[in-house]
């Protein structure tokens, strides 16, 4: 009886120990095993945040481009709103000056080339004559201006000034007796007409 005892006491001792091992490397595993999670989340955390930093990185640097073009265009917009402003004031200053010409004493002789030089481009005979009310006073021989258009194009022309008066700041308006062809021949036109060229011409000598 002692003996059995004896041994029981002994399998229930080792079976307390095993118990308490078990115990043990269960506990110990289990730490493992947070400590691994532990190691993995922060792993993780950082791949995170590097992914995060880059990108941020890129966006800044894409940001920083884009704000460096979008300022590099504002300023070209800037400055090439600068230069048609100069353009638009030497064509203006132009215009001016072509005001100024229709109170000299040589207009006269100008208007009446341009009114002849629209009269051989419509090809003479019937034409009619359109001024601004200025130029409706001034003494233009008429007669004489449709006799050089005859001699120039070999058709008999007669020339009559219209009741009809333009806007303009001076020059001709010529057109055909039955009103279907004019030729515009004012500074007004001819300035129109050659725009864009004067653009380039004053584009060139400014800039």
């Amino acid at each position: 009886m002692e003996s059995t005892r004896v041994i029981t006491e002994m399998i229930v001792e080792e079976a307390k120990k095993s118990a308490e091992h078990t115990l043990q490397e269960a506990e110990k595993s289990a730490e493992d095993t947070l400590k691994k999670h532990k190691q993995r989340g922060v792993q993780r955390a950082n791949e995170a945040a590097k992914i995060l930093l880059k990108k941020a990185e890129s966006e800044a640097e894409l940001y920083k481009l884009n704000s460096i073009a979008n300022s590099k265009i504002k300023a070209k917009w800037v400055i090439l709103s600068k230069k048609e402003t100069w353009i638009d004031n030497v064509l203006t200053e132009a215009k001016n000056e072509l005001k100024v010409l229709t109170q000299s004493k040589k207009y006269l002789s100008i208007l009446e080339k341009l009114i002849t030089e629209a009269g051989v481009i419509l090809g003479g005979k019937e034409l009619e004559l359109l001024l601004n009310t200025q130029d409706s006073a001034l003494p233009l021989k008429l007669d004489n201006i449709a006799k050089e258009i005859a001699e120039k194009i070999g058709f008999e022309t007669k020339m009559n000034l219209s009741k009809e008066k333009t806007e303009v700041v001076g020059g001709a308006m010529v057109r055909t007796a039955d009103g279907k062809v004019i030729m515009d021949n004012t500074f007004d036109d001819i300035l129109r007409r050659r725009e864009k060229e004067l653009r380039s011409e004053i584009a060139k000598i400014l800039f």
